[in-house]
């Protein structure tokens, strides 16, 4: 399998340069939006017009599949539409037998991209051990969500929701 990365904005931010002509560096659009320092900003533009970055947007079923993983492990509200674009590329690279890794330093990225499979990498952070269920409950009344509430409030007793782990395993490093 070939080996390919889908880099986050935070590995741009944290200096990532695309500089290894091995592997082949993956991103989506919205990245580029997320970056707004200017050196940082020009040096993805300058990845990308060399041809050491490709843009990727996935495809609508790919990202409907990972709103479907993220909302089965609690992660719905901790993820931007950047984030369920960035695993949903690599849901879609994996599915075309290359062998991705989301470089992410945002554990909940790290969280869905290990229980679908898929590799992972932070750089500013040591990254995941364990992957998470979460569940949204309420601290008042303690009334669990299968989904978050308007405005994260207990529709019960008007109390704010809190997120806790409901399930947990140890990645295997092997």
């Amino acid at each position: 399998m070939v080996k390919v990365l889908i880099l986050d904005a935070s590995a741009f931010i944290m200096g990532y340069e695309a500089s290894d002509n091995v592997l082949h560096h993956y991103t989506v659009p919205s990245v580029l939006e997320e970056i707004r320092q200017d050196l940082h900003k020009i040096r993805l533009e300058s990845a990308i017009n060399d041809g050491r970055i490709t843009i990727v947007t996935p495809k609508r079923d790919s990202i409907i599949k990972v709103q479907r993983i993220v909302s089965m492990l609690g992660e719905i509200g901790a993820l931007s539409e950047t984030d369920i674009e960035l695993l949903a590329l690599g849901l879609q690279l994996k599915q075309s037998d290359l062998e991705p890794t989301v470089v992410s330093d945002d554990y909940s990225v790290q969280n869905v991209a290990s229980s679908m499979g898929i590799g992972f990498k932070g750089l500013g952070t040591p990254g995941i051990t364990k992957v998470f269920e979460w569940v949204i409950y309420c601290p008042g009344c303690w009334k669990r969500y299968d989904k978050p509430q308007p405005e994260g409030i207990c529709p019960i007793c008007g109390t704010a929701l809190k997120r806790k782990p409901n399930k947990k395993k140890v990645i295997d490093a092997s």
